[in-house]
């Protein structure tokens, strides 16, 4: 599995030769100026622990099973490599290093390896996406005049979910529903320790935004709040989103969730996809959730958006940053007029009946299954990092695994919500015997007397 070779090269003619040893067997590796020692190495199914004079190389095989082993246990470097010094003592190996002889050198080895991945990621998936563009092309060019305009999202988010995002057409009025559904939510157990400190950043995060861009975004809409109200009309009673703010935590981002003396990032927000993919993190670094964090993220999706496409961002306090979105010019229009919001469906309950009416995910028209609780599924699959990322660098990179089980989540989706539940209310219709048009009027009757400010007064005094 690994290996040690002295550093020290012999020099004969143009060749370099340097003494390894496998166990007790000494081989030597032959290397010149067209193939250096690392290549030599890596063509051989070794990878060095460094790119220049290693002292040790790892098995390839090796680091590709500790990839794999990490993205289902989150096991540090550590377990392995003391397993490793146990495995070698046992068979009789006498570490020169009997303390630690594997945790640097294999940590090393374990982080070029990554560098190394991520770059072949990068490079097919750039021959994937010249690909696409030449698609694109030939659809703009045969398509049928006085057709719908055809546009795209960029490729970064059709690459993270292609059921979402990989769609040419948009422009659905938010009232049906909108193009793309996302969920939002941040996350207080996802910390990391001050003490713990930074390490050099050896690759460009794409998931997490810069902390100078949310801290710009906190700053503007601390500006915006200065200012006058703007005059807007309430989809609800202003008092019912009183009451929803006050009885949430989420709505209050001044309550402090963690230490700020031990940790210097406090949690993380997430964006979602319906598919509950992760598309963007934030990292929070204030006592609460602030608004900051959320307004961020949706401001950051948008720009990887067609200016036609249309959203629904669930979030458990929809209805206090739809509220806050009104009153202030803290998005630009561009985006707000294609922005609606909702609450997720578990915490949908505990709102005010005024706000469920208007922001209910079960209620609202065109949300379809989406219920906004896929935030809630992503940190229970994110459950195993906590105790690595409390002492690790702020950076983390997020595999791809939800996005190869995108097919399984789709077919599990139209079997139970579509097939198994539109069977159950189809029955439930047929049974009552009302024509749906009367249910439907009937409904909207209900609806528009339950949201005056005298029906939300009346609802408050009868459950009091």
């Amino acid at each position: 599995m690994c290996l040690f070779f002295d550093r020290q090269p012999i020099s004969c003619s143009v060749q370099i030769f340097a003494d390894i040893y496998l166990g007790f067997t000494s081989i030597d590796v032959l290397s010149c100026t067209c193939s250096t020692l690392q290549q030599v190495l890596v063509h051989h199914g070794l990878f060095p622990t460094a790119p220049s004079q290693p002292r040790m190389a790892v098995s390839v095989d090796l680091l590709s099973f500790y990839r794999a082993l990490f993205e289902r246990s989150c096991d540090a470097i550590n377990a392995l490599a003391s397993a490793l010094k146990n495995h070698y003592s046992r068979r009789g190996y006498q570490m020169t290093d009997a303390q630690d002889p594997f945790r640097r050198g294999l940590g090393y080895a374990v982080q070029w390896y990554d560098i190394l991945q991520v770059e072949v990621e990068r490079q097919v998936e750039m021959v994937v996406q010249q690909h696409r563009d030449h698609i694109a092309k030939f659809q703009v060019s045969s398509r049928v005049p006085n057709s719908p305009s055809l546009t795209q999202c960029a490729p970064l988010l059709v690459q993270r979910c292609p059921a979402c995002f990989a769609g040419i057409l948009h422009g659905r009025s938010t009232d049906e529903g909108g193009d793309i559904h996302v969920a939002m939510d941040g996350n207080f157990h996802h910390r990391h320790r001050r003490a713990a400190g930074d390490c050099p950043n050896f690759y460009d995060p794409t998931y997490f935004l810069p902390k100078s861009f949310v801290d710009a975004i906190g700053h503007h809409i601390d500006t915006q709040h200065k200012r006058p109200v703007k005059s807007y009309v309430p989809l609800i009673p202003n008092e019912a989103v009183d009451q929803c703010e006050n009885a949430y935590e989420a709505a209050d981002g001044k309550k402090q969730k963690a230490a700020m003396d031990s940790f210097d990032d406090t949690g993380i927000m997430a964006l979602i996809c319906r598919h509950d993919i992760p598309l963007f993190f934030a990292n929070i670094d204030s006592p609460g959730e602030q608004q900051k964090y959320s307004v961020a993220l949706l401001h950051h999706f948008f720009s990887f958006l067609p200016p036609e496409a249309t959203v629904v961002a669930l979030y458990d306090i929809g209805c206090v940053l739809a509220r806050t979105l009104s009153k202030y010019d803290i998005l630009p229009i561009s985006i707000t007029s294609r922005l609606r919001f909702a609450t997720t469906a578990m915490h949908a309950y505990g709102h005010e009946w005024a706000c469920q009416l208007v922001y209910n995910p079960r209620i609202c028209v065109g949300l379809g299954l989406s219920d906004g609780e896929g935030t809630e599924r992503l940190w229970s699959r994110l459950v195993r990092l906590i105790g690595v990322e409390r002492t690790s660098s702020v950076s983390v990179a997020i595999a791809s695994e939800m996005r190869i089980d995108l097919g399984d989540w789709i077919k599990r989706r139209l079997r139970r919500g579509i097939k198994e539940q539109g069977s159950a209310a189809q029955d439930a219709l047929d049974r009552c015997g009302v024509p749906i048009e009367e249910l439907q009027s009937e409904w909207l009757q209900q609806r528009h007397s339950q949201l005056s400010i005298r029906a939300h007064r009346f609802y408050t005094i009868l459950m009091a």
